[in-house]
């Protein structure tokens, strides 16, 4: 490993460790660590700036539920009006636990994010193209990711379990923040603090599950599940997506390509062997013109738009 690779990793380690509080010692040791050499400052200001902003940002996105289309307002006669109220009254149990318990539903567009704050005091960043269904009642937490990509900062509450599901996943938080990506079949959780327990469901319920804690990213597709651990330089990049940054280390152009895809219209179409050609960097999620702009120049490749595409090829 290079030096340079080798200080943002330790510039990394202590971000996120910081994020979670210092531990005894801790705070002596990166102070030590800061003080030591002017490469490890900037490291770590770099290292924080992609970790911290993506909180603000968080913080001040205000989301609202989707809301049904208004339906027109029918007006009753009074005494009918009284007899409805009677009805309410009498059923008052029944009716508020099944209005109480009606998921909200949280949608975000190509491109777009959306951060929601749900009455537990949980936070949920949604990334590009996703949709998920909160439930929140007074003995569960029940998350259902459909698309997309979701984090999540929960709110511990040894009363009310937090469940996400998504695909045939069941992940059950054991309090901790953590990030679910749903592609198809396949489910990715990455947890950066605290421990997830992840279950394979199928026809008949749960089949074994598998405990992940910080660092660590479990993947799972039908029955089979992987479980990785990951530095912390890779969880920033993994998570770079809540700054508005996608982050790449020698990976191919097409993989690359296939990001941005996911927050573009325009798309991006990589033919021949360009598809095999490596790249590293940060890229604003949003421009796909100014990455294969970047891309012609470093690279040398062709580049020209059609339609709604943009075509690179050697």
């Amino acid at each position: 490993m290079r030096d340079v690779d080798k200080i943002e990793e330790q510039a990394a380690t202590w971000v996120i460790r910081q994020d979670r509080g210092f531990r005894a010692g801790e705070r002596e040791a990166f102070e030590a660590w800061l003080a030591a050499a002017t490469a490890h400052k900037v490291a770590y200001l770099q290292q924080h700036d992609t970790w911290a902003r993506a909180d603000r940002l968080a913080v001040l996105r205000k989301p609202a539920p989707m809301r049904e289309p208004a339906r027109p307002v029918r007006r009753f006669p009074a005494f009918a009006v009284a007899a409805m109220l009677a009805i309410v009254f009498c059923g008052a149990g029944g009716g508020y636990h099944y209005y109480r318990t009606l998921p909200n539903i949280y949608a975000t567009g190509v491109g777009q994010q959306q951060t929601v704050q749900l009455a537990d005091g949980t936070r949920v960043q949604l990334n590009t193209d996703s949709r998920m269904q909160a439930t929140v009642t007074a003995s569960s937490r029940t998350m259902r990711l459909e698309k997309g990509e979701a984090y999540f900062e929960v709110m511990h509450d040894a009363g009310r379990p937090f469940v996400v599901l998504a695909g045939n996943r069941r992940i059950t938080d054991i309090g901790t923040k953590f990030s679910v990506r749903l592609d198809g079949d396949r489910v990715r959780v990455l947890v950066t603090e605290g421990k997830v327990r992840v279950e394979a469901i199928n026809g008949s319920g749960a089949s074994g599950y598998t405990i992940a804690t910080a660092g660590h990213a479990v993947i799972g597709q039908a029955s089979e599940t992987l479980v990785a651990g990951r530095s912390p330089r890779e969880v920033i990049k993994a998570l770079g997506w809540r700054n508005g940054v996608l982050i790449f280390d020698q990976e191919t152009l097409v993989a690359a390509a296939d990001e941005f895809n996911r927050y573009n219209r325009k798309q991006i179409v990589v033919l021949g062997a360009a598809r095999d050609m490596h790249i590293g960097g940060r890229f604003r999620a949003d421009n796909a013109d100014i990455f294969a702009s970047l891309i012609q120049d470093g690279l040398g490749l062709n580049v020209r738009y059609k339609d709604d595409e943009i075509i690179i090829s050697k």
